[in-house]
């Protein structure tokens, strides 16, 4: 038997001829209609946005588009497009909330492994630590 011409690949030992029918076929629904069915559906596949051994949020999810990852091989191209642009909503929102906290520099540490340390405060009182320099060799 000669396989099938124009076949986009099998769920299950059935043809799929495009790529929506194919992921629609595979994760057993149609179309997601809403942003937050799309949010909840992308949160589960990709395991609560874990990715090199690391949880992160979805702000800081890196939404790569290589075939096999999660959760674009679970989304339309239409879907994934979608994902992308909510992500890069909520990124803007969180980086103007962060600027209106008006961070200043308190302190700098240096430290023997060659690393340095900056203190933040914002208005509010709140500290943060960021790593300016990493720990390195001479």
């Amino acid at each position: 038997m000669a396989p099938e011409r124009n076949v986009y690949g099998y769920v299950n030992g059935e043809a799929t001829y495009s790529r929506e029918e194919f992921i629609y076929k595979s994760r057993g629904f149609g179309p997601i209609q809403t942003d937050e069915e799309l949010l909840a559906f992308a949160y589960k596949a990709s395991r609560a946005w874990y990715n090199a051994g690391w949880h992160r949020t979805f702000t800081t999810y890196y939404l790569g588009n290589y075939a096999l990852s999660e959760p674009y091989a679970s989304l339309t191209n239409l879907e994934y497009e979608r994902l992308k642009q909510l992500q890069k909503e909520a990124q803007e929102k969180e980086e103007k909330e962060e600027l209106e906290k008006e961070w200043r520099l308190v302190e700098t540490c240096c430290y023997a492994d060659n690393s340095v340390e900056e203190i933040y405060e914002n208005k509010y009182g709140e500290h943060k630590n960021v790593m300016a320099v990493y720990p390195h060799g001479d």
